[in-house]
């Protein structure tokens, strides 16, 4: 079968290899039908990366059960069945597995990637998609699973003044669920026009240019001067911007990242200013197989369809690559399959 295959040195080309069948009982084929691609999905030379390596490319897929292995089967998988899930498989053993705490699991493995028309996962990596859900917006659980386990961390009540740095497609996502659960007081700090107007379409308080306006100051204005009470970077794109959000954080507030950099990047602050602002300084990676199932009920609350702002076919996959390289949209679709076919 073709795939899109990412190579050590970078280079992501069309390659040939086997389409896969079922190995064990626990395994399920999947026809892909559509994946969606970001600016993670660029992150190709960067060996120590959590998401780089060399095999087939992309992450974010929805697809159709096309088979089932025995303990798939009694596991509730069957040929016919919309699904998405998790590149990701957690081990079960280590003990953050054992107190459903997967996001922290200590011997976590990326699986085959799913830019390619058929993957076999394992039955856990799997979830059900309900049947509101399109196979465009399915193929999205994954990163909004990250942004709800996020969201979950700030605990943000109506009262909040909160700045999210980044209105990407984390940032667009964190601003909906604030915006659909709270009545807190947003400010988007964002400086892609298409993203500046979906910020305000989500229902951003404020935005700010960052290559247009003084953002410290104008930060310090729209804080009251004493800065918000949680602040969140959802871009790797500026690492100045960390500092920048801590400075932003009012006394006893929380700072909360969703991204990271490369190694030599640091998270430096002053150790008095820390300890006499008492502040609270946390990241949000990947979530839990609880939340992950959880978010597929989310998915149609959400307006994830606005976010994928181009699309391509399966044959047109290396031109979708080019065009994110601009890094210009939250995200970029990729018809794999056709859904109505399911062999």
């Amino acid at each position: 079968m073709k795939t899109i295959w990412n190579h050590r040195s970078g280079l992501i080309e069309f390659a040939e290899r086997p389409e896969p069948n079922l190995q064990s009982a626990d395994d399920v084929k999947i026809k892909v039908v559509y994946n969606t691609i970001g600016i993670q999905d660029l992150r190709l030379k960067r060996q120590w990366d959590f998401y780089s390596k060399e095999g087939i490319a992309g992450y974010e897929m929805a697809g159709i059960v096309v088979a089932a292995g025995s303990s798939a089967q009694k596991a509730g998988w069957q040929i016919g069945q919309a699904v998405s899930g998790t590149v990701v498989q957690f081990c079960g053993k280590c003990p953050a597995c054992k107190q459903q705490q997967e996001q922290n699991c200590l011997q976590l493995r990326v699986k085959s990637g799913t830019l390619c028309p058929y993957i076999v996962w394992k039955a856990d990596q799997l979830v059900h998609l309900p049947a509101n859900v399109s196979f465009a917006t399915g193929c999205l659980l994954e990163p909004v699973a990250v942004v709800k386990m996020a969201y979950d961390k700030l605990q943000i009540n109506d009262s909040d003044q909160i700045c999210i740095f980044g209105g990407d497609f984390n940032g667009l996502i964190l601003l909906q669920l604030i915006k659909r659960y709270t009545q807190a007081f947003v400010v988007v700090v964002e400086n892609k026009a298409e993203n500046k107007l979906l910020a305000q379409e989500f229902g951003a308080d404020q935005i700010i240019d960052p290559l247009a306006d003084n953002v410290a100051t104008e930060l310090l204005k729209l804080s009251n001067f004493i800065g918000f009470n949680k602040t969140i970077l959802t871009t790797s794109k500026y690492p100045a911007l960390i500092s920048v959000a801590i400075n932003a954080t009012a006394r006893g507030g929380l700072f909360l990242t969703t991204v990271y950099f490369d190694r030599q990047q640091q998270i430096a602050i002053n150790s008095i200013k820390f300890f006499a602002m008492n502040l609270t300084i946390m990241s949000s990676f990947l979530y839990t197989k609880k939340l992950l199932q959880q978010t597929a009920t989310l998915l149609a609350q959400l307006n994830l369809k606005s976010l994928i702002r181009r699309e391509f076919s399966f044959s047109a996959a290396l031109t979708a690559y080019q065009v994110e390289q601009e890094q210009l949209y939250p995200r970029i679709g990729i018809r794999v399959n056709d859904s109505n076919q399911l062999i």
